[in-house]
C-alpha cells in the first residue's frame, strides 16, 4: 500500500469532520439568521450559582425587556456537581448548557459543543470580554460564553492601618515587610498576638490556592501551559530569562518566609484560625478575599472597619493581574436544542442583561464594554478594575493540583524539602495529571 495515499477509512473520517464542521457552522448561522428575536424554546441548564438570584434575573429580563426567555435552571452544588452531570449525561438525560468554572474546563472539553469561529470569531470574543476569559478559547471554537468573574482582592483594617500610623493600603509587595514590621506583634514564645497578614501556611490560609496561583502568575509562570505538540503540561519549574530560579520558586520563598520565626516578616503560623475569621476579629490588617465575599464580610461583622483594594502588585510590572474565578455557559453536544440554547445564552452574555446581573449579584463584568463605563460606587470601581486584569489556568484536576500546592508550600516551611525541591515535585506531580 502506498503510504503517500489516504486510506479509504482516512478519507471517510476527514469527511465526516469536514461534514459536521460545516453542520455546525450552518446550525448557528440559519437559526441566527430567522429571528431577531430571542428563542422562546425552552433549554435546561444547570450550574452552582443561587437558583433563586438566575430566576430573578429571567424573570425581570422577561418583564422588563419583552423577552420570552424560557430556562429550566437547576442549582447544583458545588461538591456532587461533576457526578449529577456525568451521571445525567450517560442516562441521557443531561441539560442542554452548563455553567462551567474556569477549573473544569478540561474536565468537560469532550462534552461541549464548541462555538464556531466562523459564527463567533475569535476577535470579537476577544474585543468583547476581559482578556482571561481567553482560556475558553478552544482550537475548534468558543468553548463557553464568559459570564461570570469574581476577582482576587485585597481587603484590609482601617482602624488597624490607622493606629499603626499607616496612611494608605499597599499596593505592591514591597511594601509588607514594612507592614509586617508595624503591624505584626508576637509574644517571647513566637505566638502571634497581631498579625499583618495571613501569608506562609495553606490549611488556615483562605483561598491559599488561588493567592499562591497569583503570586508564581505575577511572578511570570502560567502554572500550566501547551507545549509544541499541544500536550499541557506544568510551567512551575521554567525559569525566566537568564535567571536560574524559576518564577514559582520565587514566589513560593516569597509567601512561605511569612511563616519562619526567623524572618522578619514573621507574621502567620499554623495554629492560628482562618484567616477569614482571624480578619472577622478584628486581628488581621490585611485579607485576600474575592470581590463576592465583601456583603458577607458586613454582614457578618457590621462594626468591622474595613476597605477593599486591588490585590497588590510586583513592583514595576509591566503586567497587571490578580486571578480571577470565571464561569461560562458551554453548549453541550448532548443537546437537542444547541441553536435555541446559543441565541439564549449570547443574548444572557450581551451588554443589557449583563448589567442587569450586576445590579442583582456581587460579581463583577466579564465584558470590556461595562467596565470602561466605571462604576458608580467605590467598591464596585475596585471589582471593575480588578476583573479587567483577572487571569486563571488551564487545571487538569483544581481537587488534586490544589493539595499539590499545599504540599509544595508545606514542605518548605516544615523543613522536609528545599523550595527548588518542592517546586520540582509539584511540577511533576501536575505533569502527572
Amino acid at each position: 500500500m502506498n503510504n503517500n495515499k489516504l486510506s479509504t477509512f482516512q478519507i471517510v473520517v476527514i469527511a465526516l469532520f469536514g461534514f459536521f464542521l460545516v453542520a455546525g457552522v450552518i446550525v448557528f448561522a440559519t437559526y441566527k439568521s430567522s429571528s431577531s428575536k430571542v428563542s422562546s424554546v425552552e433549554i435546561s441548564l444547570w450550574g452552582t450559582i443561587d437558583q433563586g438570584l438566575f430566576k430573578g434575573l429571567i424573570s425581570k429580563l422577561n418583564s422588563d425587556y419583552n423577552q420570552e426567555l424560557k430556562i429550566n435552571y437547576t442549582q447544583i452544588s458545588e461538591e456532587s456537581f461533576d457526578s449529577t452531570v456525568v451521571e445525567a449525561l450517560a442516562d441521557g438525560v443531561g441539560p442542554d448548557a452548563l455553567l462551567v468554572p474556569q477549573d473544569k474546563i478540561l474536565k468537560y472539553v469532550n462534552k461541549i459543543y464548541p462555538i464556531p469561529y466562523e459564527n463567533y470569531p475569535q476577535r470579537t470574543f476577544m474585543d468583547t470580554f476581559v482578556a482571561g476569559t481567553e482560556i475558553y478559547l478552544g482550537s475548534q471554537g468558543v468553548l463557553g460564553l464568559p459570564f461570570i468573574i469574581d476577582p482576587l482582592v485585597m481587603y484590609w483594617n482601617r482602624d488597624i492601618f490607622t493606629n499603626n500610623q499607616i496612611a494608605q493600603a499597599p499596593t505592591n509587595w514591597a511594601d509588607f515587610p514594612i507592614l509586617t514590621e508595624k503591624i505584626s506583634k508576637s509574644d517571647t514564645n513566637s505566638n502571634i498576638l497581631k498579625s499583618a497578614v495571613a501569608f506562609g501556611e495553606f490549611r488556615n490560609v483562605n483561598n491559599a490556592k488561588e493567592i499562591i496561583s497569583a503570586l508564581i502568575m505575577q511572578a511570570g509562570s502560567p502554572i500550566t501551559q501547551y507545549d509544541s505538540s499541544g500536550k499541557l503540561e506544568s510551567a512551575l519549574g521554567v525559569s525566566s530569562g537568564d535567571s536560574k530560579t524559576s518564577p514559582a520558586e520565587s514566589a513560593v520563598r516569597f509567601y512561605a518566609d511569612y511563616s519562619n520565626p526567623k524572618k522578619s516578616v514573621y507574621s502567620w503560623n499554623r495554629a492560628l484560625p482562618m484567616s477569614k475569621s482571624y480578619f472577622l476579629r478584628g486581628d488581621l490588617g490585611v485579607y485576600f478575599g474575592f470581590g463576592a465575599e465583601y456583603s458577607d464580610l458586613k454582614i457578618k461583622n457590621p462594626n468591622l472597619n474595613f476597605d477593599v483594594a486591588l490585590f497588590p502588585q510586583v513592583v514595576d510590572t509591566k503586567s497587571k493581574s490578580t486571578f480571577g474565578k470565571m464561569q461560562a455557559f458551554v453548549l453541550l453536544k448532548s443537546s437537542k436544542n444547541i441553536a435555541p440554547a446559543y441565541s439564549v445564552l449570547s443574548y444572557l452574555t450581551s451588554n443589557e442583561p449583563m448589567k442587569l446581573w450586576l445590579s442583582l449579584s456581587d460579581y463583577a463584568p466579564t465584558r470590556r464594554d461595562i467596565i470602561a463605563q466605571g462604576a458608580s460606587d467605590p467598591v464596585g470601581s475596585v471589582l471593575y478594575n480588578s476583573a479587567l486584569i483577572s487571569k486563571a489556568w488551564l487545571d487538569p484536576d483544581k481537587d488534586k493540583t490544589a493539595l499539590i500546592l499545599q504540599n509544595m508550600i508545606e514542605n518548605v516551611t516544615t523543613g522536609r524539602s528545599t523550595v527548588p525541591e518542592s517546586v520540582e515535585k509539584a511540577s511533576d506531580e501536575i505533569d502527572n495529571l
